[in-house]
């Protein structure tokens, strides 16, 4: 058969009438505007335009910044898609024609071209900001509008109309011409770079002028932000050099916590505002966050509708592709020469309906991933958002209510590990449990349009079955709840265990605290059963209700139907239930004075005053020093004066005198710095704890350190000041903690100095030298006010002022020759004790004197004593390695995890999996095999009765096997997490000190927190999930293969796409993974750090650095974690694609089976698209690799 342009007939090249009345000419003339523009920006493509591409320099060739950048990328790919109608349209018309018109598809072919250039042609103008050459677009689309526009009229005039398919593609494209006609000249009114004199100046948004910034979601195109192609470069470095904090740079602005803090800050003020007239009201913060992140929500749920909408095209293409495996209209070689072609000619082809199916598909999956991004990025907005309040709060507790109980650090780690974790995933469901009424409504009408009156059974099904799953949701709830708060109170006792280890090792107590943690356990574990019994139920209902809605389906319909079940009807209606099987689920898934106290009564919140009558004053730049019994509430009365207790009654007074001693400045004013009698110290070098993030003076550095006697003491540390000691220094000794936490108090210039009892921890000689140069010498001569509690009575008299307590109030206040004058009897009793302390020190220093005499050999038996502990120490190291590095998982950790649970449980999952897969297998392949036989032979009640019974013996035997495999997944979970916890509470409380030295609490408590959560509640659905869609896979492959044995040759090419993308993304996820661990675990020990050093923070009135320290820590993780949701899109926007076109082929080659053999072709139709619909494994193969990196650190 010859090829033409216009075709044989020569009637074909007739222009007696006009040339414009020939409809091959019309389609030639609509060549001219794609040749134009394929002329014109090919060279500008190629050649470039050197050093005129821009006048504006960033760092990242992204800068999008016309008018309307979305709008024409969204009409320019709805173009697309027309054009490819178009052609489809001008091929299937040209086949049923006797010769070849190529003008029925050329021109398409290369508008289509023209399309995807132009829109190539625009990324690479507006990034390099040169907007003159936009001209040759807007040319292009008003010569293309033109063009379509005369076609158009011609085709009316020859009386064609909205019933031809070809009209209505060239309306269509005419529109699309417009509105980008329109587009183009709004970016020539805006930017004023041609027609104009004065151009607009435009400058790049601050982000991407800040070369940290590398998280490019928000600032790339379209097509990028659709197929995250701005990721490329990072999952393919990455298999180079591993990701670190710098490759991933830092947060955009309006990503960052304190952007988001302030933005829920303000819609939480004004719904406060709203309720201020009314006093029985409080304000909403579940309306705080509407207003806050309400837009980012609408936009995910509106393409969470679009994808569920595009989602039906599945089981409506189904039905026409194995409809016309029976009734295929082109078996016999049909030609006519009807010059138009209806839409539903064009749609009867089963390849028209793989290109529809697959562009289809194709669309779903992208709304459904934009959806799963905007609200994973809006749930992690809100979770910055929310850690900032929750450590507002924090900085803002009393005292009292730590040290009462009333808030403990483990409730702290909870809160910022898991629940505001919870309320991010809550948010990331928001759109799924509002498309589900969609969904259903959806399915439920279809399923009526395929079966008729039969489906409604189907449907009265899940219908009635929904309350069980409400009923079982609720439960669910509630089991999660009762679970949180028994782990609450575990991780209560852990955290007490953990604080007083060394005390519990030395009296060897560990077992009996361990028994403690473990009752606790067992009730929690109690309640873990009780919600593994409500996930397997759920489970199973999920499973299950499709199964007997389907049963209940067709077998109404094979006796009370009188028309005979056919494949397209049977296949379609299985995919439309597949696609109900999510909304199922989802419903089960929620003076001159410095300081002056006057008439105070101060309590630790239990409304009784622990000091009463309180009436002192503190002079401004002396030394006053508070003395008392033990108990008698010296160091309250400093934590009253701080704010740190509740005040029943009376005022602390802070001095606001301009007239400051010389050495005050206005920065210092009302500054405090405090010394707690409980030594805190940050997990950081020994610089940084004294220094406190003031500036570093080395002349001051150096005077402070020497009035605290440290010198000798860091010269012994290995790196010096440059040390790391632990989160609360317990590599260190007690008295070189108080030493450190005195000398970071010195160090700060404050006007106000507050020390409690800072001789507690040091010998004599320690405490003499501490005052003399320290106190009396460093902070006097500085004219600082001090305040100092102290037992040490033969320091009162270099006392400026004195405060003696009792039973907590104050006994006498003055200087010592007013107490000797007033108190006599007082004054004897401390004379007396202090003739005591005296007598003490001259022992101490007779002992130390004896010691000298020996300093050899003291020095060389220290050395020995030192090099055994090192021994020890190096045996021991390898424990504190392994919870400090995230390593590579090895598969030995996945087997000890499942024979954790059992090797029973762990065959009887393995066995019933399959058992259940297969028997699903037999379902389908039962039901193709009743349609194909039925329908061809047409046999009577017989055979039909044999069809049901086995097709219901079938689905009763998949029910209850659903009910074994999810009791069995569960069970072997929950014996798994029992085991596990009780091997890592051992391992823990039985290791060495030095475990305890250099490990931070935080990181010690993350493992009984949130990897305790991950693996009691979140690995055993996971796994479930896993093996579901891994069988579900291999299930498919084989049934297509048995189908069509030709898709082996499809699936060789599938396989290596797959290798080489799970190759890539697995190293990237592995680094990004690491990275979102372990910038979560500073966040969690800075929360904790927080928490235990409340007051020293606010003496100090470092509130503000500690809450920027903590902004910093919560983008550092976000950042981490937004990464790794990008590349968790990545890859199943690749795989999904590469399915979906595997898939289109498995369709065509369904039309090679023979007639007989229809269903067998239709199930493999069927399980490629189930496939599709379950995202492969790939996604929960990266969600169980995520749970198990928690897990290795527990199994270690």
């Amino acid at each position: 058969m010859s090829l033409s342009f216009c075709g044989n007939n020569i009637s074909s090249y007739n222009i007696y009438d006009g040339v414009l009345q020939n409809p091959c000419f019309v389609d030639a003339l609509n060549l001219v505007p794609h040749v134009f523009l394929l002329f014109i920006t090919f060279p500008i493509l190629f050649i470039g335009w050197g050093s005129q591409s821009s006048k504006v320099q960033i760092h990242h060739n992204t800068w999008l910044h016309f008018p309307g950048h979305n709008l024409r990328w969204i009409l320019t790919f709805a173009l697309l898609f027309v054009h490819v109608c178009e052609i489809a349209e001008g091929i299937v018309s040209d086949s049923r024609r006797e010769s070849r018109h190529l003008h029925l598809f050329m021109p398409a072919v290369m508008g289509f071209v023209a399309t995807t250039t132009s829109i190539v042609y625009y990324h690479n103008i507006e990034t390099s900001n040169f907007p003159k050459l936009l001209l040759a677009l807007f040319l292009y689309w008003v010569m293309a509008f033109i063009t379509k526009t005369i076609k158009l009229v011609k085709y009316w005039q020859s009386g064609w109309g909205v019933s031809d398919l070809r009209f209505c593609i060239t309306g269509i494209m005419v529109i699309l011409n417009g509105l980008l006609m329109a587009v183009e000249i709004n970016v020539i009114r805006v930017r004023r770079y041609v027609f104009f004199m004065n151009p607009q100046k435009v400058k790049p948004p601050e982000d991407l002028q800040d070369l940290g910034v590398r998280f490019l979601q928000p600032f790339v195109n379209l097509l990028s932000k659709a197929t995250y192609w701005w990721m490329n470069t990072l999952i393919i470095s990455a298999h180079k050099k591993p990701i670190d904090l710098k490759a991933i740079g830092k947060l955009p602005i309006a990503m960052r916590a304190v952007t988001n803090y302030v933005c829920l800050k303000e819609a939480y003020e004004e719904q406060k505002k709203k309720v201020a007239d009314y006093p029985n009201r409080t304000p909403s913060i579940w309306l705080a966050m509407y207003r806050a992140f309400g837009r980012p929500i609408l936009l995910s749920s509106t393409f969470r509708y679009l994808a569920d909408l595009l989602g039906f095209a599945g089981p409506l293409c189904i039905s026409g592709i194995v409809q016309l495996l029976y009734h295929y209209w082109g078996e016999a070689d049909i030609f006519t020469t009807s010059e138009t072609l209806s839409s539903k000619e064009f749609l009867e082809n089963s390849y028209v309906l793989a290109v529809l199916l697959f562009l289809a598909l194709i669309l779903q999956r992208t709304f459904l991933q934009a959806s799963y991004y905007v609200t994973i990025e809006t749930g992690i907005n809100l979770r910055g958002a929310l850690l900032a309040m929750i450590y507002n709060k924090i900085l803002r507790l009393s005292t009292s209510n730590l040290s009462m109980g009333e808030m403990t650090l483990g409730q702290i780690n909870n809160l910022v590990a898991i629940e505001t974790n919870q309320l991010m995933w809550f948010l990331f469901l928001c759109p799924n449990l509002w498309a589900m009424p969609v969904q259903i409504i959806m399915g439920v009408i279809l399923l009526y349009n395929l079966l008729g009156s039969s489906a409604l059974v189907g449907a009265a099904v899940i219908v009635l079955l929904a309350p069980i799953q409400y009923f079982i949701a609720t439960k669910l709830a509630e089991a999660q709840k009762s679970t949180l708060d028994y782990s609450t109170e575990r991780l209560k006792k852990t955290n007490e265990i953990l604080k007083g280890i060394k005390l519990l090792k030395l009296y060897a107590w560990e077992h009996i605290f361990c028994k403690s943690v473990e009752e606790t356990r067992m009730k929690e574990l109690s309640s873990l059963k009780t919600f593994a019994l409500y996930t397997s139920l759920s489970i199973f209902m999920n499973a299950a209700i499709p199964i007997a809605a389907v049963l209940a389906t067709f077998v109404t319909h094979a006796y009370a139907s009188g028309n005979n079940l056919k494949p397209a009807e049977a296949f379609a209606s299985l995919s439309l239930f597949h696609i109900l099987v999510t909304p199922l689920f989802l419903l089960s898934t929620v003076v001159r004075f410095a300081v002056k106290v006057t008439n105070g009564y101060f309590s630790w919140g239990s409304g009784l005053a622990t000091l009463s009558n309180i009436d002192i004053r503190i002079p401004t730049g002396q030394l006053t020093m508070v003395v008392g019994q033990v108990g008698c509430g010296k160091s309250s009365l400093l934590l009253a004066i701080l704010g740190e207790m509740q005040t029943l009654e009376g005022k602390v007074h802070w001095s606001n005198s301009k007239s400051q001693p010389r050495f005050f400045s206005l920065s210092r004013l009302y500054s405090v710095a405090y010394a707690a009698q409980k030594p805190w110290l940050l997990n950081a070098t020994v610089e940084e704890n004294i220094t406190f993030g003031s500036p570093f003076n080395k002349q001051r550095y150096k005077a402070v350190t020497d009035a605290c006697s440290l010198q000798p003491d860091i010269d012994l540390l290995p790196f010096g000041d440059q040390t790391e000691i632990g989160e609360r220094g317990i590599n260190l000794s007690g008295g070189q903690r108080q030493r450190i936490c005195v000398a970071r108090a010195l160090y700060q210039n404050t006007n106000i100095v507050l020390l409690d009892d800072p001789f507690s921890a040091l010998d004599i000689h320690l405490s003499d030298h501490l005052m003399q140069e320290g106190i009396l010498k460093f902070l006097q001569d500085d004219k600082r006010t001090l305040v100092l509690v102290t037992h040490k009575l033969q320091y009162l008299t270099h006392a400026d002022w004195i405060i003696a307590m009792k039973d907590g109030t104050v006994l006498r206040e003055g200087t010592l020759k007013d107490i000797q004058t007033k108190d006599v009897e007082l004054y004897e009793h401390w004379k007396t004790l202090m003739n005591r302390q005296d007598q003490e020190l001259e022992k101490v220093i007779r002992k130390t004197l004896r010691r000298a005499m020996y300093s050899r050999e003291a020095k060389a038996q220290l050395e020995d004593e030192d090099e055994e502990e090192e021994e020890e120490e190096d045996e021991d190291d390898n424990m504190s390695t392994v919870m400090r590095l995230r390593t590579k998982m090895p598969w030995r950790t996945c087997w000890r995890y499942l024979t954790s649970g059992g090797f029973f449980l762990l065959f009887l999952m393995i066995f019933s999996k399959l058992l259940k897969h297969s028997v699903i297998v037999a379902i389908d392949y039962w039901l193709a095999t009743w349609t194909s036989e039925y329908s061809i032979n047409n046999t009577g009640k017989a055979d039909q009765t044999y069809y049901v019974a086995g097709f219901s013996i079938l689905c009763g035997a998949g029910i209850f096997l659903c009910l074994v495999t999810s009791l069995t997944v569960e069970w072997m979970g929950l014996t798994a997490a029992k085991n596990l916890h009780h091997n890592l509470l051992n391992k823990i409380i039985l290791g060495p000190i030095r475990f305890f030295d250099t490990t931070p609490l935080g990181l010690i408590l993350n493992r009984f927190s949130a990897d305790t959560n991950i693996i009691d509640q979140h690995i055993p659905p996971t796994l479930e999930s896993l093996t579901r869609s891994t069988l579900l896979c291999l299930s498919a492959i084989g049934m297509i293969s048995y189908a069509t044995p030709v898709f082996l040759v499809a699936l060789v090419p599938l396989g290596v796409a797959f290798y080489f993308i799970q190759k890539y993304f697995r190293v990237a996820s592995k680094d990004l993974q690491e990275l979102d661990d372990t910038t979560q675990l500073p966040l969690l020990c800075h929360f904790s750090e927080t928490a235990e050093g409340l007051t020293t923070i606010r003496a100090f009135r470092h509130e503000t650095r500690f809450k920027q320290r903590m902004l910093e820590l919560t983008d550092t993780n976000n950042i981490a974690y937004l990464f790794l949701s990008a590349a968790n899109r990545w890859l199943e926007v690749r795989t999904v694609r590469s399915s979906h076109d595997f898939e289109m082929e498995a369709q065509q080659k369904g039309g090679l089976v023979q007639r007989g053999s229809q269903g067998k072709g239709a199930l493999s139709v069927l399980f490629f698209f189930c496939v599709c619909e379950e995202d492969w494994p790939r996604a929960n193969i990266c969600c169980q690799s995520s749970s198990l990196f928690s897990l290795e650190e527990d199994c270690h």
